[in-house]
Protein backbone atom coordinates (compact mmCIF):
# COMPACT_ATOMS: atom_id res chain seq x y z
CA UNK A 1 0.00 0.00 0.00
CA UNK A 2 2.83 2.47 0.76
CA UNK A 3 4.17 2.22 -2.88
CA UNK A 4 1.04 2.49 -4.25
CA UNK A 5 1.14 6.45 -4.20
CA UNK A 6 4.03 6.78 -5.95
CA UNK A 7 3.44 4.29 -8.95
CA UNK A 8 0.27 6.15 -9.53
CA UNK A 9 2.29 9.42 -9.70
CA UNK A 10 4.85 7.50 -12.12
CA UNK A 11 2.01 6.41 -14.47
CA UNK A 12 0.48 9.87 -14.27
CA UNK A 13 3.68 11.18 -15.39
CA UNK A 14 4.25 8.58 -18.29
CA UNK A 15 0.88 8.92 -19.48
CA UNK A 16 0.78 12.56 -20.09
CA UNK A 17 4.02 12.35 -22.20
CA UNK A 18 7.01 14.57 -23.23
CA UNK A 19 6.92 17.95 -23.84
CA UNK A 20 7.91 19.97 -26.27
CA UNK A 21 9.30 23.50 -25.45
CA UNK A 22 10.52 25.81 -28.20
CA UNK A 23 11.97 29.51 -28.08
CA UNK A 24 9.69 32.39 -28.05
CA UNK A 25 9.03 33.76 -31.75
CA UNK A 26 9.58 30.33 -33.05
CA UNK A 27 7.59 28.17 -35.33
CA UNK A 28 4.81 28.22 -33.20
CA UNK A 29 5.24 24.89 -31.16
CA UNK A 30 4.77 26.64 -28.01
CA UNK A 31 1.20 27.24 -28.33
CA UNK A 32 -1.08 29.25 -30.69
CA UNK A 33 0.13 32.75 -32.35
CA UNK A 34 -2.27 35.39 -34.08
CA UNK A 35 -2.15 38.33 -35.43
CA UNK A 36 -2.66 41.34 -33.04
CA UNK A 37 -2.55 44.64 -32.11
CA UNK A 38 -1.47 46.21 -28.60
CA UNK A 39 -1.73 49.47 -26.80
CA UNK A 40 0.91 50.10 -23.74
CA UNK A 41 3.83 51.26 -22.51
CA UNK A 42 7.62 50.31 -23.42
CA UNK A 43 8.60 49.73 -19.65
CA UNK A 44 11.64 47.49 -18.46
CA UNK A 45 10.41 43.88 -16.77
CA UNK A 46 11.44 44.85 -13.65
CA UNK A 47 9.19 48.03 -13.21
CA UNK A 48 6.11 46.29 -15.08
CA UNK A 49 6.16 44.25 -11.93
CA UNK A 50 4.66 46.60 -10.14
CA UNK A 51 3.31 48.27 -13.24
CA UNK A 52 5.01 51.42 -12.08
CA UNK A 53 8.82 53.48 -12.14
CA UNK A 54 8.44 55.02 -8.84
CA UNK A 55 10.69 53.14 -7.04
CA UNK A 56 12.79 52.53 -9.35
CA UNK A 57 13.21 56.26 -10.51
CA UNK A 58 14.44 57.17 -6.88
CA UNK A 59 16.66 54.89 -6.78
CA UNK A 60 17.99 55.57 -9.96
CA UNK A 61 18.18 59.09 -9.75
CA UNK A 62 16.06 59.08 -13.31
CA UNK A 63 14.34 62.08 -13.85
CA UNK A 64 11.48 60.36 -16.20
CA UNK A 65 9.82 57.01 -17.02
CA UNK A 66 12.17 56.59 -20.50
CA UNK A 67 15.96 57.20 -18.32
CA UNK A 68 14.26 54.80 -15.68
CA UNK A 69 12.65 52.27 -18.22
CA UNK A 70 16.62 52.64 -20.02
CA UNK A 71 18.75 52.32 -17.04
CA UNK A 72 16.47 49.33 -15.78
CA UNK A 73 16.99 47.26 -19.19
CA UNK A 74 20.60 47.08 -18.63
CA UNK A 75 19.94 44.07 -16.32
CA UNK A 76 16.21 43.77 -18.01
CA UNK A 77 14.41 43.07 -20.97
CA UNK A 78 12.19 45.56 -22.21
CA UNK A 79 8.31 44.71 -22.46
CA UNK A 80 4.71 46.25 -23.48
CA UNK A 81 2.87 47.10 -20.12
CA UNK A 82 -0.88 47.59 -20.41
CA UNK A 83 -2.04 49.16 -17.34
CA UNK A 84 -5.74 48.56 -18.17
CA UNK A 85 -5.45 45.14 -17.95
CA UNK A 86 -2.43 44.93 -16.00
CA UNK A 87 -0.79 43.06 -18.43
CA UNK A 88 2.85 42.15 -18.88
CA UNK A 89 4.03 41.14 -22.65
CA UNK A 90 7.32 40.00 -23.32
CA UNK A 91 8.81 41.08 -26.59
CA UNK A 92 10.75 38.97 -28.83
CA UNK A 93 13.08 41.57 -30.66
CA UNK A 94 14.58 43.73 -27.87
CA UNK A 95 16.10 46.58 -30.41
CA UNK A 96 12.88 47.82 -31.46
CA UNK A 97 11.60 49.26 -28.42
CA UNK A 98 14.52 51.18 -27.50
CA UNK A 99 13.83 54.79 -28.66
CA UNK A 100 10.32 54.07 -27.46
CA UNK A 101 11.68 53.84 -24.08
CA UNK A 102 8.83 54.90 -21.72
CA UNK A 103 6.40 56.07 -24.13
CA UNK A 104 2.78 54.73 -24.58
CA UNK A 105 2.85 52.25 -27.90
CA UNK A 106 0.86 50.61 -30.65
CA UNK A 107 2.75 47.03 -31.40
CA UNK A 108 1.46 44.91 -33.97
CA UNK A 109 2.76 41.57 -34.23
CA UNK A 110 2.37 37.93 -33.84
CA UNK A 111 1.30 37.28 -30.44
CA UNK A 112 2.15 33.75 -29.25
CA UNK A 113 -0.11 33.42 -26.49
CA UNK A 114 1.43 30.56 -24.61
CA UNK A 115 4.27 32.58 -23.85
CA UNK A 116 2.70 35.74 -24.00
CA UNK A 117 5.48 37.03 -26.19
CA UNK A 118 5.23 39.34 -29.00
CA UNK A 119 7.00 39.11 -32.01
CA UNK A 120 6.86 43.08 -33.19
CA UNK A 121 6.47 43.35 -36.95
CA UNK A 122 5.86 47.21 -36.30
CA UNK A 123 5.58 49.89 -33.22
CA UNK A 124 4.81 53.54 -33.78
CA UNK A 125 3.96 55.95 -30.51
CA UNK A 126 0.05 55.50 -29.16
CA UNK A 127 -1.95 58.47 -26.84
Amino acid sequence: MKTLGPTIALLLIFAAGPRRIAAPGSSGQNGPRRSATFIGQIMDSKCATTGSHDANMKKLEAKDARECTLKCAKDASFVLYDPGTKTVYQLADQEKPIRFAGQNVKVSGLYDEWSQTIEIKSIDSAP
